[in-house]
This record gives structure tokens, C-alpha cells and sequence, in this order.
């Protein structure tokens, strides 16, 4: 694959994912749970725009791969344990954040995976995509807890 492929694959997953929160606002009832959602689908087009950016402009790329190379970005498994549930009309705000959670703790692996048979520019940028996952996967993680421990 090329580094021009990569970035289109993720672009289209981006794109893959925010559909998915965009239509399952349309399944739940609560507005807070939709407005979560509505949240991570934002979330999911700010990523798109930054990997069309890296297209137009491959000098970007360097930089925002070195940025995530220097981040220190740990995976807390917060969720790992969790069993998601498939979104409906009534799931809460914790169903959400189980499933997000798990949906960008596979886009971190499925990353993994092919840097892991990558090689130079393409590993770099791939490694660093995973990271970017699991930043995600933390930011969400950070909500579930916030939640949970507000309940106790």
C-alpha cells in the first residue's frame, strides 16, 4: 500500500464511523445520549479532515506523525473487560461509550496490524494512526468513567 492508499483507507473509515454515530442518533431516545453521538460523529469528521489535509499537503503528514511519535499515549483497558451492546433506542450513555470505546480500540489494532507489516514511511505513518486510535479510545474511556464513578 501506498502512504496516498492509507490515508484514503482512513479517510473512508472515518466516514465509515461517523455515519455509524450519525445514524444511531436516530435510534436512541435521549437527547444527552444524542448529543454524545452527535460528539463522536464530530469527532470522526475532524479526523477525516486532518487525513485529507496529510493528502493535499504530504509535508503535514511528517509533522503530525512526529507529534503522535512524541505523544505519550498509554491504553488504561478501561473498556477491555466490557461487554458492548449493539446501540438501540434505549441505550445509555455508558452502552455508548462501550461501544465506542471498542469500535476505536479494533481501528487501533487493525492500524497495529499493518504497520506491523509495513516498513519506513508507511510503518511510521500507520504506528502513528494506531496511537491516534488510541488516544480516541482513552478519550472515551475518560467519559465512561466519569459516569460510572459519579453513580458510586
Amino acid at each position: 500500500m501506498t502512504i496516498e492508499d492509507i490515508l484514503q483507507e482512513a479517510i473512508q473509515s472515518e466516514i465509515d464511523s461517523y455515519e455509524l454515530y450519525t445514524n444511531a442518533t436516530q435510534m436512541v431516545k435521549a437527547d444527552h445520549i444524542k448529543g454524545l453521538l452527535r460528539e463522536l460523529a464530530e469527532e470522526e469528521l475532524g479526523h477525516k479532515a486532518a487525513l485529507e489535509k496529510m493528502v493535499a499537503n504530504p509535508s503535514l503528514m511528517k509533522s503530525q506523525v512526529r507529534k503522535l511519535q512524541e505523544a505519550d499515549i498509554e491504553d488504561f483497558k478501561v473498556a477491555d473487560h466490557l461487554v458492548a451492546q449493539p446501540l438501540g433506542p434505549d441505550a445509555t450513555f455508558q452502552d455508548v461509550c462501550i461501544f465506542a470505546a471498542k469500535k476505536e480500540k479494533q481501528s487501533h489494532e487493525l492500524y497495529r496490524n499493518l504497520a506491523e507489516r509495513s516498513s519506513g514511511e508507511a510503518r511510521e505513518l500507520l504506528e502513528a494512526m494506531a496511537k491516534d486510535e488510541m488516544r480516541h479510545k482513552n478519550l472515551v474511556e475518560g467519559w465512561y468513567e466519569e459516569v460510572v464513578y459519579q453513580e458510586f
